[in-house]
């Protein structure tokens, strides 16, 4: 019978360059934070992430900022 335990389980895989990690991971999943001031995060389902003016909605879909449709 082998050894083999079924999977990679929960111990993370290694990481070489830890800095280089955590700086691609903050610009991958915090860049909803990096929203300048004035515009309001989307993700438009035509056009892909967008930052849309506050209180316009999206030119490309026209969904509003509080997730309505015009």
């Amino acid at each position: 019978m082998s050894n083999w335990h079924g999977g990679k389980g929960s111990k993370p895989r290694p990481v070489d360059n830890r800095q280089k990690f955590d700086d691609n991971w903050d610009r991958i999943f915090k860049k909803k934070l990096d929203i300048p001031a004035g515009f309001w995060y989307h993700d438009c389902k035509h056009n892909g992430d967008i930052h849309t003016k506050k209180g316009s909605p999206c030119n490309w879909c026209g969904m509003k900022e509080d997730g309505t449709f015009d």
